[in-house]
């Protein structure tokens, strides 16, 4: 079985699930965890030794999981990268901007690096009071609202909380065998990935095929047939 890290939602990449290849199974469905660390929000994903996929800033959470196991878990990286300080105020700028008829700005975040979770929860009412307030602006009564306002609120505080979750530095210590998978103009984030056993395998494709691609498919396939392999040695 192969766990899958990869944010559902729409995006012009391809998805890891491209790459076809039997016994995936994705670990971020609903109801995500709302959490504001990578070791707390790993612990709401808790997986056996598998061997664990993960696109982009997901590989921050690959790693925070693959230190929770018991046994080595491979690692197969994709466009790996740390998500920043500025993602994440987009991300909630983004979320503000969709209320409409809104003119504050979105809270600031000083406190962020230390109290995530603090943040989440102003987050969380900031854009409860937003909502309401917009549908009320439209002759809503409270009961219609409810649930439209609480599903807009989940919707972004999740993507909120897997982006604090991906942020900063990864805990330092060995995990299992990892390749990384990086397309054409992807940097090599080598530094931000924990020590140990890492294959780099660079893609002739732009990041939106990287997971369609051909080679990418089948040196995913090679890395984890030659790990499994040495595992059942």
């Amino acid at each position: 079985m192969l766990r899958i890290l990869d944010y559902p939602g729409r995006r012009p990449e391809a998805p890891v699930t491209a790459l076809g290849l039997d016994g995936m199974v994705g670990l971020l469905d609903d109801p995500l965890p709302v959490e504001g660390t990578g070791p707390a929000y790993a612990a709401r994903l808790d997986v056996g030794p598998e061997p664990i996929l993960a696109y982009c800033a997901a590989s921050a959470i690959a790693v925070h999981l693959a230190h929770r196991s018991a046994r080595p878990n491979p690692l197969v990286l994709f466009d790996p990268m740390p998500a920043t300080d500025d993602d994440i105020a987009r991300a909630y700028a983004d979320a503000v901007a969709q209320v409409p008829g809104g003119s504050e700005e979105p809270l600031p975040f000083d406190e962020l690096p230390s109290e995530p979770m603090q943040f989440l929860d102003s987050v969380r009412a900031d854009l409860k009071r937003r909502v309401d307030t917009a549908l009320r602006a439209q002759g809503l009564s409270g009961d219609v609202i409810a649930e439209p306002a609480a599903h807009f609120v989940r919707q972004h505080l999740s993507y909120l909380s897997y982006l604090l979750a991906a942020r900063g530095a990864l805990p330092d210590g060995p995990v299992g065998p990892m390749l990384q998978v990086l397309s054409r103009e992807h940097s090599d984030h080598h530094g931000w990935l924990p020590s140990g056993q890492l294959t780099t395998l660079r893609i002739d494709s732009d990041r939106a095929g990287l997971t369609a691609h051909e080679a990418a498919r089948s040196g995913t396939a090679s890395f984890l047939a030659t790990v499994m392999r040495r595992q059942h040695i």
